[in-house]
């Protein structure tokens, strides 16, 4: 390779150093980061992992993505970024604090300070694998909905969403009113504790969780179900992969219960270790299903892809139909999903928004007629753009806002207060984001040929990810008087500087093309 740089990290084009290895160490070092960020001060439930949603879908789609209109990955478009923000926003709208008493041979009947009766470890395995495999695995679901080189009908569309609740339904509703004792620890010696429990009391919470618990579950495999049905086998791997791997992840890290017995007497945040690793697990867990599903594709595959690209037809009423049944349902899960007033506003604006947006596109393609036109298809860099720019509008708006929460609450107090005045601000300015986006998507962008690269400044926006994640995390860590919170400062930039030389390796073998050193590391 004379006369060419030698460059950490270069490999072959498809070698298990950037199919792998770096994906790995990059989803496991933003896992580790943004999921104990997920459960600290001014995040936690939905908003927390909105939080680590929109990092790790920016970093999958950033890694996969090539810079130019044919794609060499089956799982590489922007889309996936609002997908991961989504899917994750959804699988954070849970309860699961009663579980962790399992591992001490507790089951707590009237409250966490008393009252309880004796249960086997084995139900902490079996709930946290329930707990983790729809926690990542509704991210898999979403992104293979993002898979190129096969067009979904928008019927299968509809089909496909009731799917996921229909069975979320037949799991969280019919079966767990119908058959309890499968659902509920120690059901048929507390039946009648269960039932006197109070609201707010152990028992009641552990109902709610439980049930919370199967819906996830439910969505979860009832999307896998309709990749089965379907015969996609790369959205079965994907799907089963991340949910498999990260619930056995999380089973098997236990809470970090253990952590107390191996250090008795230490003064240390030990929950948000479990975080940390959790999220590690969450981000190894989709390293194993980019090597296994999102290698770069065979030649003819990726002309195939490109073809089915390059011909989609013009949106139709029944596209039109489908999008705005997807955004409305998005709109009405919002104030479940995050019940407070900011975020509730926020998502009825910004759905109204996308379905103008939605309503516009099917106009403006529509006016011709019918036709071939990669710029106005079902498939056009237009809609890929309008869905990456939403999704990073979107997380890291709600990001942002927590952030100044969370930081409002640690060194002045009055969380109440910071929330809404956070949410005053950045919410109408997501919104007028969102405006100008979709006024410039319809009225002045021009796509150009169909092999030009969609997103040019790629490499900007996953730094504004990188960079804003972090600086969020930051400053929300603290106050810097206790020693276990710089501990996690410190923690944060290291894991920060280990993402930022892989970026680099990234956009560097995308510009500059890759060495011929076929799968082996050049120093």
């Amino acid at each position: 390779m004379a006369g060419k740089p030698r460059l950490l990290f270069v490999t072959g084009r498809s070698g298990l150093t950037d199919d792998f290895l770096l994906p790995t160490l990059l989803f496991a070092a933003l896992g580790g980061m943004i999921w104990a960020v997920r459960g600290s001060s001014g995040f936690g439930a939905s908003a927390g992992c909105i939080f680590a949603g929109v990092a790790l879908g920016a970093a999958w789609w950033f890694i996969a993505r090539e810079p130019q209109g044919k794609q060499t990955r089956r799982y590489s478009s922007g889309w996936i970024i609002l997908a991961m923000t989504v899917a994750f926003g959804i699988a954070g709208n849970r309860g699961w604090m009663q579980w962790p008493a399992f591992w001490d041979n507790r089951l707590y009947i009237e409250s966490q300070s008393h009252g309880f009766v004796y249960i086997d470890r084995c139900y902490g395995f079996l709930w946290l694998f329930i707990a983790g495999v729809p926690w990542a695995g509704m991210g898999a679901c979403m992104i293979a909905w993002c898979a190129s080189g096969r067009r979904t009908a928008p019927w299968l569309w509809l089909v496909r969403l009731a799917s996921g609740i229909g069975m979320c339904y037949l799991l969280s509703v019919v079966l767990y009113d119908r058959y309890p004792t499968f659902f509920l620890p120690l059901y048929d010696s507390l039946k009648d504790k269960y039932a006197a429990s109070p609201r707010g009391d152990a028992l009641w919470k552990m109902i709610r969780d439980n049930r919370e618990a199967m819906q996830q579950m439910g969505l979860y495999l009832g999307f896998l179900l309709f990749e089965v049905v379907r015969r996609d086998w790369r959205n079965v791997t994907l799907i089963s992969t991340v949910g498999l791997v990260n619930g056995l992840g999380w089973s098997l890290l236990q809470n970090w219960s253990w952590a107390k017995r191996l250090w008795p007497g230490v003064d240390f945040n030990f929950w948000r270790c479990w975080e940390s690793s959790g999220g590690i697990s969450i981000g190894i867990a989709f390293a194993v299903a980019y090597f296994l599903v999102n290698r770069r594709m065979p030649e003819e595959e990726i002309e195939e892809a490109d073809a089915l690209r390059k011909n989609a037809p013009t949106p139709d009423w029944t596209w039109l139909l489908t999008y705005v049944v997807y955004v409305a349902a998005l709109g009405y899960i919002a104030p479940e999903v995050m019940p407070d007033w900011g975020p509730i506003v926020c998502a009825a604006v910004a759905s109204l928004i996308a379905i103008a947006f939605g309503v516009g596109y099917y106009l403006k393609a529509n006016e011709k007629g019918p036709r071939i036109d990669p710029a106005w298809s079902v498939d056009s860099p237009i809609l890929e753009k309008w869905g990456a720019y939403t999704g990073l509008v979107l997380g890291l708006g709600i990001s942002i806002a927590r952030g100044v929460k969370g930081w409002g609450n640690i060194y002045y107090g009055n969380e109440r207060m910071w929330d809404n005045g956070a949410w005053a601000i950045i919410g109408p300015i997501m919104a007028i984001l969102m405006i100008v986006a979709a006024v410039w998507l319809l009225r002045s962008y021009r796509p150009g040929s169909p092999d030009t690269d969609v997103f040019p400044r790629a490499y900007a926006l996953i730094w504004v990810v990188l960079i804003c994640q972090n600086v969020i995390a930051q400053c929300i860590t603290g106050p810097h008087s206790s020693w276990s919170e710089v501990a996690f400062d410190m923690y944060y930039l290291l894991l920060f500087f280990t993402t930022m030389p892989i970026v680099y390796h990234f956009h560097y073998v995308k510009m500059h093309g890759r060495s011929s050193c076929q799968g082996v590391s050049c120093i």
